[in-house]
């Protein structure tokens, strides 16, 4: 595990939270077909290939990351927990993932470049990440200069609209309110403008989703019914997953 500096309060704040229970709902599972169809998603909307070399931020335990592993390369897992990170890596070893193919990161999001001097991939992807940074501009500052030439860049965040993520937040012994409130604050334009301001292209917004996972991972037929429900016009403004990409400039400045 490659480790570079010190978090900021705020993420500290935020390694503290992670540190103190067992989020459950964030370990990597085989049979979690809701992961993979979030992943699915996002391999279309980023264009990622199968020759990638993918940056995950805000990797975790590793949820994302095994099914990304299924549909690229290599990825680089990037996280400021270390006890998240080394979970993880035990989950890696068991599966026989070879570490040049899944390696980790320990790090604030915006010490990445300083972490891995003078890399460049071919897709930055997150999952549930953006909402939890204190600082969005500089987050995708960073970020752009992690990426090559024309590469995608890619997050999936909760619809604010969509009621079923409040619930969650309440129900949920191992959520707590101060920690996800930031989805509140985080919309789609305010992303898009981010994205423009920082010199990004291609900014694109999707949604996609209606089911929550334990009911998509229960049942095909439950699958097959959420493909049904996501053409329908009327919903799309409340279906519970905001898919926000866009891609670094072909030509540097």
């Amino acid at each position: 595990m490659t480790d570079a500096g010190e978090p900021s309060a705020h993420a500290e704040r935020q390694r503290r939270f992670y540190a103190s229970r067992l989020h459950w709902h964030l370990r990597p599972d085989v049979r979690d077909f809701y992961a993979r169809r979030v992943i699915a998603r996002t391999v279309s909307a980023a264009g990622i290939g199968r020759g990638a070399r993918v940056l995950e931020v805000g990797a975790g335990f590793g949820r994302f990351t095994f099914p990304l592993l299924d549909e690229c390369a290599a990825v680089t897992a990037l996280d400021f927990s270390a006890r998240t990170l080394a979970e993880l890596e035990r989950v890696r070893d068991e599966r026989h993932v070879p570490p040049p193919r899944c390696r980790t990161v320990c790090c604030d999001v915006r010490d990445v470049v300083r972490a891995l001097p003078g890399e460049r991939f071919d897709a930055v992807v997150g999952f549930f990440f953006l909402h939890h940074v204190d600082d969005l501009g500089g987050t995708l500052d960073a970020l752009r200069g992690m990426l090559a030439p024309g590469a995608a860049i890619a997050f999936v965040e909760p619809n604010r609209w969509n009621p079923l993520f409040l619930a969650q937040v309440i129900c949920c012994p191992d959520m707590s309110w101060r920690e996800e409130s930031g989805l509140y604050r985080l919309g789609a334009r305010r992303v898009e403008a981010e994205f423009v301001r920082n010199g990004f292209e291609d900014v694109a917004a999707y949604r996609f989703g209606f089911f929550p996972p334990q009911l998509v991972n229960r049942s095909a037929r439950v699958r097959r019914l959420e493909n049904r429900l996501e053409r329908l016009a009327v919903l799309r403004p409340v279906l519970p997953f905001l898919l926000l990409s866009a891609r670094a400039p072909s030509a540097r400045t």
